[in-house]
């Protein structure tokens, strides 16, 4: 799925240790460390990582940090809501979850063409397992982990990009769909 992502959220995804693979279409970035992991905790990397910070000027704007309980609930709240939309076939409904920017890019005639051929699995899923929520410090840009059981035997992930609108949390964008463990 080729959804756009904005640089604040690259960064975002970069500093809270992602790895999950996106496109970024527009604009387009390439960087060796796309798939960078958590920055190493040793007190030599610390040292090397307050220098390049004092190099490069205070960044502290687009760190990321967990989120409280609070935030967690309520970007959980709007992910749930899009996946309720979805059960119940309301995709006008599960669009207006989608962030203005997405809806900017694209339609809800591709958004439906996306779902279903990209995203089936999630249509059906009742109950979804949050984890690893991170946001920017100015709260503007959030990532959070998903995973959810489709029928009985087929466990998916899948990281959410959020950004927060006047309307609460919106969707970005999302990782593509991954088959964590099935059963037999």
């Amino acid at each position: 799925m080729r959804i756009p992502i904005t640089l604040s959220m690259a960064a975002l995804l970069l500093l809270a240790g992602c790895s999950a693979v996106i496109t970024v279409e527009e604009p387009e970035v390439s960087s060796p460390d796309a798939q960078a992991t958590r920055p190493d905790s040793s007190p030599e990397a610390k040292e090397t990582d307050q220098d390049t910070s004092d190099a490069e000027g205070d960044q502290s704007a687009s760190s990321a940090v967990d989120c409280s309980a609070d935030l967690q609930a309520l970007i959980q709240a709007s992910i749930n809501s899009q996946t309720e939309a979805f059960a119940a076939e309301d995709f006008q409904l599960a669009y207006s979850f989608a962030s203005p920017e997405f809806q900017k890019n694209i339609d809800l005639q591709a958004f439906i063409n996306v779902i279903s051929s990209s995203y089936g699995p999630l249509l059906s899923s009742s109950k979804l397992q949050f984890s690893n929520c991170y946001v920017s410090q100015d709260q503007s840009v959030g990532v959070i982990d998903v995973r959810f059981i489709e029928g009985s035997d087929a466990l998916y992930a899948l990281r959410y990009f959020l950004v927060f609108t006047e309307e609460g949390w919106r969707v970005e964008g999302a990782s593509d769909l991954e088959l964590v463990a099935s059963g037999s």
